[in-house]
């Protein structure tokens, strides 16, 4: 399965956005783990922000807009990705799997072991280093 086109901020809506958010975070509300309506308002520490694609995501086309873009601390964006990105593209693989048949293998598959294998491929590899004698 092919990755998810994203759609990247270019360096000049990454400037506005880091101008319009006054070198503080921009996150906002209980999707980046904080209360109703509560912004951040972290300074970054050591001018460390990351670039967020809120409310759009970055596989959506359109989604690398100023108005989609959150200058957040490292803090906030990584609770997102945690608890709503990454659960949100999870579900969403697994109803795309599920509505293209492609299900979890139930159990391990009964059969022989595989024990001996490295002396057969000792003993192929000794036969093709050998010159062959009868071909000369």
């Amino acid at each position: 399965m092919a990755r998810s086109k994203r759609y990247e901020f270019s360096k000049s809506i990454m400037r506005e956005a880091d101008a319009r958010a006054g070198g503080r975070c921009e996150a906002r509300g209980p999707l980046y783990g904080l209360g109703s309506g509560q912004r951040c308002n972290a300074p970054f520490k050591g001018g460390r922000k990351e670039f967020d694609h809120f409310p759009l995501p970055a596989t959506m086309e359109d989604s690398d807009t100023l108005e989609n873009c959150v200058v957040c601390c490292p803090d906030c964006h990584g609770y997102k990705t945690a608890k709503f990105d990454i659960p949100v593209q999870a579900k969403t693989k697994r109803v795309s799997d599920k509505h293209t048949g492609v299900v979890k293998a139930k159990g391990t598959l009964k059969g022989r072991p595989f024990g001996g294998f490295e002396s057969n491929a000792r003993d192929i590899n000794q036969d093709l280093m050998e010159p062959d004698h009868d071909h000369q």
